[in-house]
């Protein structure tokens, strides 16, 4: 072990005077360190290691010597005859004879082979494995080609299907359809494969929605108005304060809503004119004006929302249900016919003048 002496400050300085006293000194050491190094480990093994021993002189140690350990261990068993595969039986005692005698024959060697295990993947190619051993003990005494003890193998039954998430319904509006992933986790998948695309329905805000904004002055930054389905001419445009030459820009929002516009106000019926049609968008002069929009001059237009098939077949299917009366709720519906709440706006506006205000 290891060992050093510890002593305090020494208040003399290295100087000797009578009231000078030399400060005691400690010793330490650490404790031996012994290590186990066993044969195989039937044996049994003890490691007996010796108290060490330091003796001091003065102030100074010495050195100390390490600790001696010496390994204790059990003896293997023998064998009678070593290899040897009989042993002759002991001599008789004094007044024993021998009432029968026997004779023995040795038995065929024979390979023996036990069960396989099981594949080792759940899920594709692996291989198996099985205990092959001589019956007499040792491969040596066996003839003959020893059996495989492993073989490949194939199990699919961990394999299985991986399903992504669904993604976006191809239809902003109505029935559509949705895909996701579908793959398999290995070579094969066992039991039926999940479907990978579905009938859906789109559900946008705007499905359902029609109105349309227009601006005036410059870009979409001048005045502003909100229309619903219906029909506006000249004079109601008017009445509104719309000024039918300031229109500069325009947004069209619901994805079956359209606005017509027309270059007169009377809706080009007496004096004819051009007319253009939006879908929902948005647009800027440029682009009224590239549609068919000329000079900036919007003097009456007509929004409408059309009815889709899958509206319209669920509207069929409902007066089906509800017994074929062909007019239930058709008054509760504001998009059966979008110019019919104009029509007598048009009508009592003839009655009061019977010229058109041309712009």
């Amino acid at each position: 072990p290891n060992c050093a002496m510890f002593c305090p400050p020494d208040p003399c300085d290295g100087k000797k005077t009578l009231d000078c006293a030399t400060p005691k000194c400690t010793t330490k050491c650490e404790k031996p360190k012994c290590m186990l190094d066993c044969p195989p480990a039937a044996l049994g093994c003890q490691t007996v290691c010796p108290t060490p021993q330091c003796q001091w002189h003065c102030s100074k140690p010495t050195t100390c010597p390490k600790p001696k350990c010496s390994m204790r261990c059990e003896m293997a068993p023998t064998c009678a005859g070593g290899n040897a595969l009989s042993v002759p039986p002991p001599p008789l005692a004094p007044g024993e004879e021998v009432v029968t005698r026997r004779s023995a024959r040795r038995g065929e060697n024979h390979w023996e082979a036990g069960d396989w295990s099981r594949c080792a993947t759940q899920c594709g190619a692996g291989s198996r494995t099985r205990a092959v051993e001589c019956s007499a003990g040792r491969e040596g005494y066996c003839t003959g080609p020893k059996p495989a003890s492993t073989q490949p193998c194939e199990d699919y039954a961990g394999c299985r299907y991986e399903v992504g998430a669904w993604g976006a319904c191809s239809a902003r509006c109505g029935p559509g359809t949705r895909e996701r992933s579908v793959q398999c986790s290995g070579a094969r998948c066992l039991g039926d494969r999940p479907e990978d695309r579905e009938a859906c329905t789109g559900h946008a805000e705007t499905c359902t929605e029609c109105r349309v904004t227009m601006w005036g002055g410059k870009g979409f930054d001048g005045w502003e108005h909100v229309f619903e389905a219906g029909e506006y001419s000249s004079t109601e445009l008017e009445y509104r304060g719309l000024k039918c030459d300031d229109i500069s820009s325009m947004e069209v929002v619901g994805d079956y809503c359209h606005v017509k516009v027309f270059e007169y106000g009377d809706f080009n019926t007496i004096h004819p004119g051009w007319n253009a049609t939006f879908p929902m968008g948005k647009y800027t002069a440029g682009d009224l004006e590239s549609r068919g929009a000329k000079n900036n001059d919007i003097s009456a237009f007509k929004i409408w929302r059309d009815t889709p098939a899958h509206e319209r077949k669920h509207k069929e299917t409902r007066r089906e249900f509800d017994g074929g009366d062909s007019h239930a709720g058709e008054n509760s519906n504001p998009w059966r016919d979008p110019f019919r709440s104009s029509a007598a706006a048009a009508g009592t506006l003839a009655a009061v003048s019977s010229w058109v205000l041309l712009w």
